[in-house]
């Protein structure tokens, strides 16, 4: 494997300790800030590589059109969006993939973009949704600056080689205290983590580069000018047909909320402003 090592994204500080091993690939906890982070890691081209071609196969793309799963999630996503800001804007996707949510947002009166590297999803979402997907780098495309009321990264930060640098690109494009960045990603702090160590299904070191925590996250995007950061409040979702489902349903999303509560759930989501 051609790897590289790295300093910590959000402190710069290259003293780490050790935490797991997986797949040949080191996880380490940086020692000044406490985040956790593959290193060495891929380099970043052979990364690119695959997102680029077959990141979105067939049976991939026909799960996620179909599953009642996957819609419900990216309903809960919109819908505290739409709590938080009723008044719908200009809104860009990063990583949208093959543009479910982005479709959902149009539906309720956003302005829609998205930026994706796979050419499978891109290539779907325009034409099964007619969405305005640009397929590659965020970088490429040379937004104007202050265009964006919001941008969503789900699933995305983890994933991103160079963190600093998408971080001031964002900053750039989004819209001067108003503009709202959303970023959700694994907990590198869960209960599953800390159960479950490298067996956490989050955990795989190949693609997923960081397990940010709510501090570490809420660091990183203070680094870049984004003085506000609020804890979001994901809901769990499923399907609730059947007695013995709404049980199963209930007990597990009053456990999720207490999780969440406390910083330990699964995933964090983070909505971050800028006082300028």
């Amino acid at each position: 494997m051609d790897l590289e090592f790295i300093t910590c994204p959000v402190c710069a500080v290259q003293g780490t300790s050790p935490l797991l091993n997986k797949d040949g690939f080191s996880i380490v906890t940086c020692n000044h800030c406490n985040l956790k982070y593959v290193n060495p890691r891929l380099k970043a081209s052979n990364l690119e590589e695959n997102y680029i071609d077959g990141y979105y196969p067939v049976a991939k793309r026909n799960h996620i059109q179909h599953n009642d799963m996957e819609w419900l999630q990216m309903e809960e996503r919109l819908g505290e969006i739409q709590r938080k800001f009723p008044h719908q804007g200009r809104i860009l996707d990063l990583g949208c993939g093959m543009g479910t949510f982005l479709y959902l947002a149009r539906k309720k009166g956003w302005e829609t973009f998205g930026v994706d590297l796979s050419q499978d999803g891109v290539g779907f979402a325009r034409e099964n949704y007619n969405l305005d997907i640009f397929c590659g780098s965020v970088f490429e495309i040379g937004f104007p600056s202050h265009h964006f009321d919001v941008i969503t990264l789900y699933h995305v930060l983890e994933h991103i080689p160079e963190p600093n640098l998408l971080l001031a690109e964002l900053r750039r494009i989004l819209k001067p205290k108003r503009g709202c960045l959303v970023v959700e990603v694994p907990n590198g702090e869960s209960i599953q983590i800390r159960i479950q160590g490298k067996n956490w299904p989050y955990v795989h070191p190949a693609d997923h580069l960081y397990y940010f925590s709510v501090s570490t996250l809420t660091k990183l995007l203070k680094k870049h000018g984004f003085n506000r950061v609020e804890a979001g409040k994901p809901k769990r979702v499923g399907r609730r047909n059947g007695v013995i489902n709404q049980l199963k349903f209930a007990t597990q999303y009053s456990v999720s909320s207490v999780l969440v509560k406390y910083n330990l759930a699964t995933i964090i989501r983070c909505y971050a402003t800028s006082n300028q």
